[in-house]
């Protein structure tokens, strides 16, 4: 019997060492897949800073001569748009913005109002181009980061778009929902760990955002750590004791733990 006792003790310390050496090369490849995201999102810097700028007017409009700033048309024209946009008249809004931008110099203030507008109705080449052309004069505009991520997830491009949606979270993070929408992209590739790593600082900005706790919970249980998962629905019973979804969960995740228990004790 004693001998039964040493070999059962053996083998749960060899599973515990093989699970451990599991969790350290996991938290590498985070580490290093992370590492790799941001000297993407520093190799495109460069590559935008060396491409050719392209001026607005020249891309939306053909010019005869030097524009000539026009206030009131320009408020006339900006108020158009403004009013159309009011109305989900896109069309007329894209419109009234092309003109206004012909009435000023400062076709900045202009093109983030176009740009998104491109954006709305799916026109993501202008879109994207606009972003991209915003970023070269703001580079550290959290918002146009967001909206360039925006439109690379629209497009599928996913690494393109965890890029850009890095970035806006490196210059803003504070923003729980630029974190929320960087956690859902990850786990949107299957990259549960870092997608729950996002989710914990966006639970961590709003304590009391049950609904971040409970994206969390799900990555951790992706992940197989169910050990987190009872863990944070346990933290959302304090929040919301009656929260059903919560109860049911953690009563199923001890049952999970209890059975992997078992099995180790066989």
């Amino acid at each position: 019997m004693l001998e039964l006792y040493l070999f059962i003790f053996a083998l749960v310390a060899i599973t515990l060492l093989l699970v451990r050496r599991f969790l350290i090369i996991q938290n590498k490849e985070r580490k290093e897949f992370r590492k790799q995201v941001a000297e993407k999102v520093e190799e495109n810097r460069k590559i935008e800073k060396e491409q050719e700028s392209v001026r607005f007017k020249e891309v939306h409009m053909q010019e005869a001569g030097s524009k000539k700033y026009d206030h009131a048309r320009f408020k006339e024209e900006m108020r158009k748009a403004e009013m159309a946009i009011s109305k989900n008249n896109l069309s007329e809004a894209k419109k009234a913005l092309i003109q206004a931008m012909s009435l000023t110099e400062n076709e900045a203030e202009v093109a983030q109002k176009l740009a998104a507008v491109y954006l709305d109705t799916g026109d993501l080449k202008r879109a994207e181009m606009m972003y991209r052309k915003l970023l070269e004069g703001n580079p550290q505009s959290a918002e146009l980061y967001e909206r360039l991520g925006q439109i690379m997830l629209k497009k599928k491009a996913y690494k393109d778009a965890v890029q850009a949606y890095c970035r806006a979270v490196e210059l803003d993070e504070k923003d729980d929902q630029k974190l929320l929408a960087l956690g859902n992209l990850y786990h949107l590739m299957m990259r549960y760990g870092v997608a729950g790593e996002c989710f914990k600082r966006a639970a961590e900005l709003k304590p009391r955002e049950v609904n971040y706790l409970f994206l969390l919970a799900n990555c951790c249980e992706m992940d197989e750590d169910l050990e987190n998962a009872l863990f944070t629905y346990e933290r959302i019973l304090t929040i919301e004791p009656y929260n059903e979804k919560a109860k049911d969960s953690s009563q199923e995740l001890r049952l999970k733990i209890k059975e992997q228990e078992s099995l180790f004790t066989k």
